[in-house]
């Protein structure tokens, strides 16, 4: 596993007919780079990052533009964020999928986390000047004034984020007038967020022995699928109560706390060279080994076959 990876990559931004590169540095420490796409959506440059680690690792990233770095897939634990150039930090004791570290234009921001194997995330550089397309009689979008700040994201900003993420992954027709679309939309959610584009983690949830006979009978038998009503009824509660309660204790509806649990069995089995990815994925609870292959590079960001080479 490489110790330290960096790389560029550069937007260009016109002023009075002279093109103006804007930088990207991304800086790498202990974790490796499994693949990465990119797209441009508009003169915003969206880069979709495929990860591994095992233990803390660092990510450094300087820019001209504005940045956001929104977490995929994988939960990292004893993270920190700093922001040198406003002397801000922020610590979290986790970061899950849908959450975001947003950083202001012409600043770093340094994260230092702790990872348990691959994850993903995309990373998204919004140049200033782009918002001036948001610009009107009364107001300059470009003066706006975006903080520092890390943690869940606005549900409306993820969902844009994501849908770019998408248009990565598997391109669609009309392509060029859906990037537009995106951007626009992107745009017009940093505007109306501002200094709200993180929420306060969701409290509530299952009391410890609710949520923990729920997952004792999720991971009772991978290859049986337990009915959401058979886990409401375990802990006398409603069908709609009991996902939303699940959620906000571990961060993930049933169906993906399952699905994830699948994949992390996948991932033991593998190391045992003498079974077949077929023989894996029916013992991990998918129904085909084509079910597996897709649902695992979705999730991970690489194919199973990959996967098991890089162990």
């Amino acid at each position: 596993m490489s110790n330290l990876s960096t790389h560029e990559a550069a937007l260009s931004l016109v002023r009075g007919g002279i093109d103006l590169p804007l930088r990207t540095e991304v800086t790498r420490r202990h974790s490796e780079e499994l693949m990465r796409n990119s797209e441009d959506f508009s003169g915003i440059r969206a880069e979709l990052f495929s990860c591994r680690a095992e233990g803390m690792n660092e990510l450094e990233v300087m820019a001209d533009t504005h940045t956001m770095l929104l977490r995929c897939s994988g939960t990292a634990s004893r993270m920190e964020i700093v922001w040198p150039e406003s002397d801000h930090r922020q610590k979290l004791s986790e970061f899950r999928p849908g959450w975001v570290v947003f950083s202001p234009a012409s600043s770093s921001v340094r994260v230092s986390k702790k990872d348990q194997g691959n994850y993903q995330y995309i990373s998204i550089s919004i140049p200033s000047s782009a918002l001036a397309r948001l610009n009107d009689d009364k107001f300059d979008a470009t003066r706006l004034a975006l903080p520092p700040q890390a943690g869940p994201c606005h549900a409306e900003l993820c969902r844009v984020a994501l849908a770019m993420k998408n248009e990565i992954d598997d391109p669609g027709p009309a392509g060029m007038l859906y990037r537009d679309t995106l951007a626009l939309q992107l745009l017009i959610q940093l505007l109306r967020c501002t200094c709200r584009l993180t929420v306060p983690p969701a409290k509530g949830g299952l009391p410890a022995c609710s949520l923990r006979r729920a997952i004792d009978m999720l991971k009772a038998d991978l290859t049986q699928a337990t009915s959401v009503r058979e886990l409401a009824a375990a802990v006398d509660l409603s069908p709609t109560h009991f996902c939303t309660a699940f959620k906000q204790s571990t961060g993930y509806s049933p169906h993906r706390y399952l699905i994830n649990r699948k994949i992390a069995r996948a991932k033991e089995l593998m190391e045992d060279r003498r079974l077949s990815l077929t023989e894996i994925a029916l013992s991990s609870g998918f129904s085909s080994s084509s079910q597996f292959a897709t649902t695992f590079r979705r999730i991970e960001g690489v194919t199973p076959t990959a996967y098991r080479r890089s162990m």
